[in-house]
């Protein structure tokens, strides 16, 4: 069986006798095939099985192989391109990004009620969103970036224009942004490592950078982000 199977690897074209379409079900020559009146039909016939077993087990068409690595190439290469989207949003002069699954939504700012005897300075207080108190967080101030500047009078005064609502599977925070440019969509080759020589704090909690041309967004790591928002407001 082993030489058979050597011989038929080393042969491309497999010759095979393909009774059943002759002197089978499937033929119209007769007379008809002897082993018919035990097997029934061909299906239940070794000589079919056999047959089908040396054509899977054939050696694939080199011109095949190739079409379709380059294919799956291809494939492989365009969802990688666009394989993961994010929010892009500023803070004072910084540009940031998170997941875009984590936003729930973006509204309009809005009185927010301080706690008293807060112990985080992260922690702005409580907002109202669709009726439901939410806790309101400064991620500038967590990050150090709440200070603009560059931006304008608005920025270095610390004046937001949205608040931003993100949670994952275990916490919801509201915190201020002063833009919301939209979402963009990247691949893992684009994500670009954090300069060794960046002093701010925010880089503890970035994952890498991101060059939109005229922008240098810094891509926030969820899990360190969300850790460090759960212990300012525990």
């Amino acid at each position: 069986m082993a030489n058979a199977e050597r011989e038929i690897e080393s042969k491309p074209d497999i010759n095979i006798n393909d009774c059943w379409n002759k002197i089978g079900v499937w033929g119209k020559q007769k007379p008809r095939c002897p082993e018919l009146d035990k097997v029934v039909h061909c299906a239940n016939c070794k000589v079919y099985s056999n047959s089908g077993r040396l054509l899977l087990d054939r050696n694939a068409d080199p011109d095949y192989i190739k079409t379709w690595t380059d294919q799956l190439k291809k494939i492989k290469s365009k969802k990688d391109h666009n394989s993961l989207s994010v929010v892009v949003f500023r803070i004072a002069d910084e540009w940031l990004a998170l997941p875009a699954r984590l936003f729930q939504e973006v509204v309009d700012m809005r009185v927010v009620h301080r706690v008293p005897h807060a112990k985080s300075g992260a922690l702005k207080g409580l907002v109202n969103i669709r009726g439901e108190l939410q806790l309101c967080v400064s991620l500038g101030r967590l990050l150090g970036v709440d200070k603009g500047l560059s931006l304008g009078d608005d920025a270095a005064q610390g004046i937001y224009a949205r608040l931003v609502v993100i949670s994952n599977s275990e916490s919801r925070y509201v915190f201020p942004v002063s833009e919301v440019k939209g979402i963009h969509r990247y691949g893992f080759a684009e994500l670009q490592n954090v300069p060794a020589t960046a002093e701010r704090n925010a880089t503890n909690y970035m994952k890498g950078m991101l060059d939109l041309g005229d922008k240098h967004v810094g891509c926030l790591d969820e899990t360190l982000l969300f850790s460090a928002l759960q212990r300012a407001t525990s």
